[in-house]
């Protein structure tokens, strides 16, 4: 058994396997079709609902909320995703479809006479490349099914939804402070986090079994 320092940013403990958090890399994305399309659009698409409710709880001025909430408006539009879903009808998988729908939009916006309104093209691009990064979040979510401590070097606004909330049992992070956006997320959502750590980080393997003291900062390895 072993045990480090770091230091608590949160409170609370929790236990789990180990999960080393690695960049995603530019891979061809899984295709989906038909009805499984169409199930797969409902999850991402509340996963991108959850990721903008985590950057809203960081906002401090109205007009970044305001931004925000029309993001979401968006993403919960049924005229979006009922043209969404006529692209699937036709054949095209899923990111094709969301593409084909983006370009739509993003044209239209781009179009507009009126500055106001032609600027929120790249706000448009912004949610549809919203859904389409959180595809690639699938194999992940279906790979962990049971309690796991997310180990990374930086925590990042929105990186804790790359993971299934329920067995996100508590984070360690290489470096970190108190203030940093991923650790007021964490906290908000009441999950145990150590930052600081360092090099100590590069002891722990994927899959060893963890504890860790977010008030604290005890880690335990209890077993490798």
């Amino acid at each position: 058994m072993l045990s480090f320092q770091g230091i608590g940013a949160t409170s609370g403990k929790g236990s789990g396997i180990a999960v080393i958090h690695k960049k995603a890399v530019g891979k061809l994305h899984e295709k989906y079709y038909a009805d499984e399309a169409k199930e797969v659009f409902f999850e991402i698409r509340e996963l991108a609902l959850a990721e903008i409710d985590g950057l809203m709880e960081l906002c401090h001025e109205c007009e970044e909320k305001d931004i925000l909430i029309a993001h979401k408006l968006m993403l919960n539009d049924t005229e979006v995703s009922d043209y969404i879903f006529k692209e699937i009808d036709q054949g095209e998988d899923l990111i094709k479809a969301i593409k084909n729908v983006q370009s739509v939009y993003f044209q239209q916006f781009e179009a507009m006479e009126n500055e106001v309104f032609s600027s929120k093209a790249l706000d448009v691009e912004e949610v549809f490349d919203r859904l389409i990064n959180n595809i690639k979040k699938q194999d992940k979510f279906k790979a962990i099914n049971k309690n796991f401590i997310l180990i990374c070097d930086e925590l990042l606004p929105t990186m804790i939804y790359d993971y299934p909330l329920e067995y996100l049992k508590g984070i360690i992070v290489k470096n970190g402070t108190f203030f940093s956006h991923g650790v007021i997320i964490a906290k908000s959502k009441q999950i145990p986090v150590v930052i600081g750590l360092g090099f100590d980080i590069v002891k722990i393997k994927a899959n060893d079994y963890l504890v860790v003291d977010g008030l604290t900062g005890k880690v335990v390895l209890i077993s490798e």
